[in-house]
């Protein structure tokens, strides 16, 4: 099969197949192994010694004795203490839902007696703010019982919102709190990944093998080609584009003849990446929208719209000579909600319904992180039955927003009955034809 054109979606599935450490299991180990050490200081003595440090992000010197002072003077954010707590419940770690579940008010329609814990942290903080002895705040705190909070997040948060960011009786101020603190982590973050990358001397030659499989894969000739003697890429570059989820940059920076490509959350390298919710299910009649909508990735993406690029999907326009995109193409995403909101786009625009545009969904039963030794069948037939899952979910709910109901409920069987439908094994092995040595 040939196209003219295609877009390669890639997720952190794509950087583990690299041999890269990007999972956030692997960035929270090293984040814990601060976080347990300061707290076993903390722990072992109950009034710590005064430090004071100059703090660069806020360029202010800070000095006391209090739990929160030498959290903050090892690097460890509100965000370390949320998602530890969060993990202890959930088993693993999920940044987007914690952002979520923290400053998403809405209500529970389920649950009248909800509150979302930043109002709640907000109500504790107006008593905190009254009541001039703490310990004896503590203590009335411990009354209370909300499952969703622990006494050590919320003192923590308590305290960062006085001492270091001067909060006052606002619910804005709390907001402000997280956003800044989340910038943070998204340093700590960044410069984790930039030191993985450095350590991994063999990042960029798997990962141009592992793109040059996908990109090629389904065509009838190679559209791109690796020249590492001339440091370019050959064939027709031009007829790809790369969506890429991750923060990092699998082309040679310095090669020509590079495909377009976009890091949609930014790139570890430059330090401009971000976490954010999915803002699809937010009402701007809902409480505190304003401060809440600036943690979607939507919104906090306009920072970066003064970077220009092209656009890496060609549009679906009728008795045109030109059609839409060819070919998706996704490999290492986890298909979530999170990131919902970018594909209903894509498949918007390329009128998936109407279109000749073929979805190919990959998926790798030889992960390089997850080798099982004697269980290569089980573990295929695991990740083949994840994928159908996922798929079926995001065709799913995708065809609920077609205005026609009935094509929104046949769109799965459409793109199946037409052959537009293709789920299978990635291409891992490496393949000389993609590569060129004069």
């Amino acid at each position: 099969m040939s196209c003219d054109r295609q877009l390669l979606i890639l997720g952190n599935g794509f950087d583990l197949q690299c041999g890269l450490k990007s999972s956030f299991k692997d960035f929270m180990q090293t984040r814990q192994a601060v976080f347990f050490k300061t707290r076993g200081m903390v722990a072992s003595s109950p009034t710590p010694p005064k430090t004071g440090y100059m703090d660069a992000a806020h360029n202010q010197k800070v000095r006391g004795n209090s739990p929160a002072y030498w959290y903050r003077y090892n690097g460890l954010t509100i965000w370390d203490f949320i998602l530890y707590e969060d993990q202890q419940q959930r088993a693993w770690y999920d940044i987007e839902e914690c952002i979520r579940k923290w400053v998403d008010c809405r209500s529970n329609p389920k649950n009248p007696q909800y509150v979302p814990p930043i109002q709640q942290v907000h109500s504790d903080y107006l008593k905190y703010r009254q009541s001039h002895q703490h310990q004896d705040f503590w203590k009335q705190w411990e009354r209370r019982y909300n499952p969703e909070i622990s006494k050590e997040t919320e003192n923590v948060i308590l305290t960062y919102a006085q001492d270091f960011y001067l909060c006052d009786e606002g619910i804005g101020g709390l907001f402000h709190e997280f956003m800044d603190e989340l910038h943070q982590y998204e340093q700590a973050f960044a410069t984790y990944l930039k030191e993985q990358q450095t350590q991994n001397k063999d990042y960029f030659s798997s990962a141009t093998n592992l793109l040059l499989n996908l990109v090629n894969d389904q065509m009838s000739s190679p559209v791109l080609r690796a020249n590492p003697l001339r440091w370019t890429y050959t064939s027709h570059p031009e007829s790809i584009g790369i969506l890429n989820f991750n923060y990092t940059d699998p082309l040679n920076t310095n090669w020509g003849g590079k495909p377009d490509a976009l890091n949609i959350h930014g790139l570890a390298s430059q330090g401009d990446i971000i976490f954010g919710i999915d803002g699809a299910n937010l009402s701007e009649g809902q409480n505190h929208y304003a401060d809440t909508v600036k943690f979607t990735k939507t919104y906090r993406l306009m920072a970066f719209s003064s970077h220009s690029h092209r656009s890496l999907v060609r549009p679906y326009l009728p008795n045109s000579t030109e059609g839409a995109t060819d070919m998706i193409k996704f490999f290492g995403h986890s298909l979530g909600d999170a990131d919902y909101s970018y594909f209903q786009a894509i498949f918007d625009e390329v009128n998936l319904y109407e279109s000749n545009t073929h979805l190919i969904f990959y998926y790798n039963a030889n992960r390089s992180n997850d080798k099982e030794k004697g269980a290569a069948e089980k573990t295929k037939d695991k990740a083949q039955q994840e994928m159908f899952e996922k798929v079926n979910r995001l065709i799913t709910t995708y065809g609920r927003t077609l205005d026609n109901e009935d094509h929104g409920k046949n769109l799965l069987h459409k793109l199946l009955l037409e052959g537009r439908l293709t789920i299978k094994q990635a291409p891992i092995d490496f393949n000389p034809a993609y590569w060129e040595y004069d």
